[in-house]
């Protein structure tokens, strides 16, 4: 459809091809919905004893702003990978001009005062959090200064901007308690990790197809079978550390099945990848991400109750 539309258009409809092509609001709506969701039951339930989870406007307000930062990431990166996109992806809409760098600054400097904005709101705690991840982010933006070296080495670079997300999920902690982010649970943590390995697994499965078609990047980096291992590997450490979380709050029996199941859907990818039917990993990936965070969230739910409260 993107390709249909010119500069004539309205700046509202080349704005919306845009997100539809680099940051479809749903798809990413729904995802950062299970993610807050997880992270704010489980921070109530480390720190409020046994009352129920809630889901109020405060919720809502938390997950807008951890999806603006995710926005404000993409917009980031389209500035830090401009010209290498112009040359490999010229058909896409910011390469062709439909909407600019420019216009993507100012929807950045949106998604930054709105974060900033919510976060006052909910009280210091949340403003030092979500200042800690916006200066992790203009970090990430200069590549935090080794440029050249992390271009390099792939993994490094991928570690070292996934970082990013633990520090995202120690923000929504501060909402959720009003309690500074660096007091929280060891077993906070433990699932703010999960998502350190589940990015790792996503960088390397949603790019190893493109990569091995042009013989470049993860595919030349680990080769044709290290690529699979490292995100089989990356798996088992997540569900590892999910299955320790379920032990710690004693939830219920069936929130194991869920990584198990996982388990065995990824060595069915792998046996894919093998015959070349290499986007069962991307396939796949996309599955952890959100059925980890269903799978906690209800299981939380059922343990302590759920309110809904929308005044």
């Amino acid at each position: 459809m993107s390709r249909s539309i010119t500069r004539e258009f309205p700046f509202v409809v080349r704005l919306g091809a845009y997100l539809a092509e680099r940051f479809p609001p749903l798809r990413h709506g729904i995802l950062v919905a299970a993610y807050y969701t997880a992270n704010q039951f489980l921070a109530a339930a480390l720190t409020d004893g046994d009352t129920p989870m809630r889901l109020t406007p405060r919720s809502v307000a938390g997950a807008l702003a951890v999806l603006c930062v995710f926005l404000l990431l993409r917009v980031l990166d389209e500035h830090k990978d401009f010209e290498e996109d112009r040359r490999k992806h010229p058909e896409r809409v910011l390469q062709r001009g439909l909407v600019t760098l420019r216009d993507l600054r100012f929807l950045g400097g949106l998604c930054t005062a709105f974060v900033l904005l919510v976060a006052l709101r909910r009280g210091v705690p949340a403003l030092v959090a979500m200042s800690i991840v916006l200066g992790f982010a203009a970090l990430m933006f200069q590549e935090f200064f080794v440029r050249t070296w992390l271009r390099r080495h792939l993994l490094a670079y991928a570690a070292s901007h996934i970082l990013i997300a633990p520090l995202i999920a120690a923000a929504v902690y501060s909402f959720t308690t009003g309690r500074y982010p660096w007091t929280a649970p060891g077993c906070f943590w433990l699932y703010a990790s999960v998502r350190f390995f589940l990015f790792i697994d996503w960088e390397i499965s949603r790019k190893i197809e493109q990569n091995m078609a042009a013989g470049e990047g993860y595919a030349a980096a680990l080769g044709r079978w290290g690529a699979p291992a490292v995100v089989l590997a990356a798996r088992v450490v997540a569900s590892g550390l999910v299955a320790a979380v379920a032990a710690r709050l004693a939830l219920a029996a069936w929130l194991y099945a869920v990584p198990a199941g996982l388990l065995a859907v990824s060595l069915a990818a792998v046996v894919a990848y093998g015959a070349g039917r290499v986007r069962w990993l991307s396939i796949s990936a996309a599955a952890y991400i959100l059925l980890f965070d269903v799978a906690l969230a209800g299981a939380l739910a059922a343990r302590y109750g759920l309110e809904v409260d929308w005044r």
